[in-house]
């Protein structure tokens, strides 16, 4: 078998192509042997005439791994709409008199708005001030009562100790993916200079740094996070390499809702806003309260391209618990709420059996699909033009962008797949659509579990392969 992406020609007589498709796809694995003891679980079918084109273990449930946002995708879509948007609001218990003032509370009430930056709080609290609000008599009210107070997804647990920001945690109200950056540069004199992103004051706090810029040798950092009640101290130690560039360290929080809080907190007072008291409470916002600002988020359709594109996890856990959220038409939704919209929405448009996927994002071992159960939801979603389009734009383009920006680059597969890809320490998963032409599009899965130690590469030489041959067939004439 050639290199990934390799050109190759199909033959122009129908009856051998099919054929020779199936045989380009087995040889994609047989000439590994080092894959031979992987799970692997294949399915295409052409979206036209129906045909099943390739199969191998194709009701065989697998580990999706970030395929699993397939699914998120696809029922967001068809339950909430791609011009879905999330809206965070700032309510006070009175309009500010004459002379700015506020009796009572400020609120702010999240939806799970999994896109919430700091800017669009900063923003948020700019518009609270151009209301005419200068200060405050209490304090800050964080009403979070969208989503329930476990802000863990299901299978998070399963490596308690990773601080990355792909395992964040969610709340309904959450800023900056619940997560801070520490950014280190070297600097000639041998002092490394570091700076923490939001910068929070005493709440988000460097109290001690010690890393050393050197001219010879590793870099190596290490961050520690140490939660307190009221601050979250971070100890930075290690040596920087002179000429290696900045280096960013990006670190989930525990407390998604009080760090929010803490944001809205100092961009309030950077505007002008004085608060009674300079603390943080949770609660609901009073019927009786007044409207002050809102910030309305980017439609659903735009969240998932960059969903999609670059994998997200914490926007997957929180498209799928808004989806809960919006079924259940009920405060304080669950985790299991939103699994079981989800799995709802997805049997509407004929996704059934027996399968598992018991998070948005596919992280840690939460998923149980066949190819065949994912290829039957890509032609779903290919036949619904309210759910198709959006997917679609929304998946890495090979060769392009995304996860797949350096894959098929100069290939004949370039611009022509359009997937997501999926990725765990031993799963590789590659599902989506091929087309040379408009009119003809091949819905594809390819899911590979089990994958021996440092084998990975292997495998995607393997599925680069496969679609390079759906390609051929597709440009055969």
């Amino acid at each position: 078998m050639t290199g990934s992406g390799s050109a190759i020609v199909a033959p122009t007589n129908p009856a051998l192509r099919a054929g020779w498709l199936k045989e380009k796809f087995t040889t994609a694995l047989t000439s590994r042997p080092q894959l031979s003891r992987a799970k692997v679980g294949y399915y295409a079918v052409d979206l036209t005439t129906g045909a099943i084109l390739v199969a191998q273990e194709p009701e065989k449930g697998l580990n999706l791994a970030s395929n699993a946002k397939l699914l998120t995708s696809v029922a967001a879509l068809r339950g909430l709409g791609g011009g879905f948007r999330w809206r965070t609001s700032v309510h006070a218990t009175s309009l500010p008199d004459v002379d700015g003032k506020v009796t009572g509370n400020l609120y702010i009430k999240g939806r799970g708005d999994p896109m919430l930056s700091l800017e669009s709080l900063r923003q948020l609290a700019h518009d609270v001030a151009a209301r005419g609000v200068l200060s405050v008599e209490g304090n800050l009210v964080v009403d979070g009562s969208y989503f329930d107070n476990v802000t863990e997804p299901p299978h998070f647990n399963e490596q308690p100790k990773e601080t990355a920001a792909f395992r964040a945690p969610v709340a309904s109200f959450g800023v900056n993916r619940s997560s801070y950056t520490v950014t280190v540069l070297a600097q000639p004199e041998g002092k490394a200079k570091v700076t923490v992103d939001p910068s929070l004051g005493d709440y988000l706090k460097l109290t001690k740094d010690e890393v050393t810029s050197v001219t010879e040798g590793r870099t190596r950092l290490r961050l520690d996070a140490k939660p307190r009640r009221d601050q979250i101290a971070l100890e930075l130690t290690g040596t920087i390499r002179q000429g290696q560039g900045s280096w960013d360290l990006r670190r989930r929080v525990d407390d998604p809702a009080r760090f929010a809080a803490e944001v809205f907190l100092r961009a309030l007072a950077e505007n002008g806003v004085k608060l009674g008291r300079r603390s943080v409470s949770f609660g609901t916002v009073p019927a009786s309260s007044k409207l002050i600002a809102t910030h309305d988020s980017a439609t659903l359709a735009d969240v998932l391209r960059s969903m999609n594109k670059s994998s997200d996890n914490y926007v997957a856990e929180c498209v799928m618990k808004t989806l809960g959220a919006e079924t259940k038409a009920a405060p304080n939704a669950t985790w299991a709420d939103g699994v079981a919209a989800v799995r709802g929405r997805l049997a509407e448009i004929g996704v059934t059996g027996t399968y598992r996927s018991e998070n948005g994002s596919g992280l840690f071992a939460s998923t149980e699909v066949s190819a065949k159960q994912l290829v039957s939801l890509l032609a779903a979603a290919h036949r619904d033009y309210r759910i198709g389009p959006d997917l679609v734009a929304s998946l890495p383009t090979g060769g392009y962008d995304g996860t797949l920006a350096r894959r098929f680059k100069g290939k004949p597969a370039m611009g022509r797949v359009r997937a997501k890809t999926g990725t765990l320490d031993r799963v590789k998963t590659l599902a989506g659509y091929v087309a040379v032409e408009s009119n003809h599009v091949i819905a594809f899965a390819i899911l590979v579990n089990d994958i021996p130690g440092g084998q990975r590469g292997l495998v995607t030489l393997a599925a680069d392969d496969m679609v390079g041959a759906l390609v051929a067939y597709l440009e055969a004439k």
